[in-house]
Formats: C-alpha cells, structure tokens, sequence
C-alpha cells in the first residue's frame, strides 16, 4: 500500500495534474489540438528521439530484443480481442475498434512524460523511443488497414513511415554515432531544450483532446477493450520480457508502457475512416482515468518483479 500512494502522489499525479490543466483549458478556450499536435510530431518528438539514440549504447541486438518483444504483445492482445469480439458477437465496426483499442496504445503523450518521470535516463528514453517508433507504425499500417474504408495502399502506408520526421531523427541519429561525430554545441542545446517542453505539451494536450470526448456510463465492449489495454497489456508484455530474457531497465519501461491508455489516435482514425468513433472515443476516455489506479499497480510489479 505504501509503494501504491508513493508512485500514485509521486508519478501519477503530477502526470494528471498536468492534464487535467490542459482539459480545463481546453473547456475555457477552445485550443487548437491539431497545431499543438504538430508542434509535438514534427519538432519536440524529433528532437527527444535524436537526442536519446545519439547518447545511450543500444545495441542492434537490444533493438531487436526490444521490437519483437513489442511486436509480441500486440499480437496477442489483437488476438484476444478478436477472441472476445467472437464471443459477445460483436458488429464488425465494434470489433475493429476493439483490436485497435486493444493493440494500440499511448506510447506518446502517455509514455513519455511517465518514463522521464520514473527513470530520466536517456538509456530509458530510448528504449521508450523504440516502442514509439514501433507503435507509430503499427497505427500507420494496422491501424488503418483494420478500418471500414481501406483509403491507403499498402505501399503508400509505409511510404509515410518514411515521411515520418521521428523516423528520420532516428535515421540520423545513428549516422551520427556509427560515423562518430560529434553534434555542434548549439545544436545540441537547442535539441535538449526542445526535448525538455514536450512533456508538459504532450500532457497538456492529451487533456484538451479528452475535454473532447463526452464520459457516459460505458457498454461491456468498452469494459473489455479497456481491461485488455490496462491489464492485458502488461500481463503479455510481462510474459515476452520473460520469453526473450530481457532484464533490469528494458524490462520495466516494456512492461510499464504495455499498461498505457488506448491510443488517442484510434479515434483518428475511427473518425477518418468512418469506424466506430463513439466506441474509440469512450474507450480512449475510460482507460486514461482508469490508469490513475491500474498504473502505480503496473509499475509496482514491474519494479519488483524485473
């Protein structure tokens, strides 16, 4: 119980703090979410990713151990939502919103400011940095793909992976460490500046996008894709981690993160791709408030059990 209301006021709180900031600001003045989105994907994300690939030591085997790790998880959760969408005989919009609400995950705006906070380490960050890269593709190819109206080829899908400026922030990155060179003294302050507002922009605007979604009393599909996402997740993540002999650090951010909200992003694409909005949108809801109680339980067995 101590470990629980430590992590709760210490982490989790300042996270909600912050977010509950960007709701009420959002309920008072009507933000641009698509421009403070923008800021985020094209200049701080980008800026963190470089700065974390070009300090820490991963190892092109650590990577892989990372990526498959991952990519593990979301099959399985994917998996067990096409289970239970079987077994509640769910319409098939409903059941595509259940395998993204299920598979994919806040690894941004979430993730990010939840790690600085627990470790603040740029070995952390990158590992981090790794599942979001991962899970950025995924929503690009899966996610769309899982939709009523399939609008992208699947070429043309990972064409946009490669316009992706987190993609080539990475790309760079590790040019610069294979090359051994070394970043121009300002650039690199500038990057470490930049990278330092994204966590309370990302938070911020996860509230404003939650001040979007109305909160109503939730159907028993979104129970289930929400305790999938909260619970399932971490369960998978934990099972990979011990299947693939990943330890210490590695581990814990792997299955921390396993444990984050569904994905604001599935309402994007619910909403573009004429899917079940409603469903994405209570489901994004519902398992971001939850996550206040199951996360500080997620890392706690994570910290002690990895």
């Amino acid at each position: 119980m101590h470990q629980f209301s430590f992590l709760f006021f210490n982490v989790l709180t300042p996270i909600f703090l912050q977010v509950a900031a960007g709701f009420l600001i959002q309920k008072r003045f009507t933000l641009d979410i698509g421009s403070l989105g923008k800021v985020q994907f094209y200049v701080l994300i980008p800026a963190l990713v470089f700065g974390s690939i070009y300090r820490t030591p991963l190892e092109g085997g650590q990577v892989m151990n990372i990526l498959l790790c991952n990519l593990g998880v979301f099959v399985a959760l994917v998996i067990c939502a096409r289970i239970v969408s079987r077994l509640l005989k769910l319409d098939p919009l409903r059941r595509m919103g259940l395998d993204n609400a299920s598979g994919l995950y806040n690894s941004g705006n979430y993730c990010i400011p939840l790690i600085q906070l627990l470790y603040n380490t740029p070995f952390s960050y990158s590992i981090q940095i790794i599942v979001l890269l991962l899970q950025s593709a995924l929503t690009n190819t899966f996610g769309v793909i899982n939709t009523p109206q399939q609008k992208k080829s699947i070429g043309n899908m990972l064409l946009s992976l490669l316009r992706m400026p987190t993609t080539w922030a990475m790309i760079a990155a590790v040019a610069f460490r294979i090359g051994g060179w070394t970043l121009w003294k300002p650039m690199e302050t500038s990057l470490d500046s930049l990278a330092l507002g994204l966590v309370p922009l990302a938070l911020m605007t996860l509230g404003a996008q939650l001040a979007n979604s109305r909160l109503k009393r939730p159907s028993l599909p979104v129970c289930v894709a929400t305790l999938l996402r909260l619970l399932g997740g971490p369960l998978a993540a934990w099972a990979m981690v011990r299947a693939l002999g990943i330890h210490g650090v590695a581990g814990q951010v792997i299955v921390i993160c396993a444990g984050a909200p569904a994905a604001v992003n599935t309402v994007v694409l619910a909403i573009e791709f004429k899917g079940d909005a409603e469903f994405a949108s209570q489901t994004v809801m519902l398992s971001t408030l939850l996550s206040a109680i199951s996360m500080p339980l997620v890392i706690g067995a994570a910290l002690t059990l990895i």
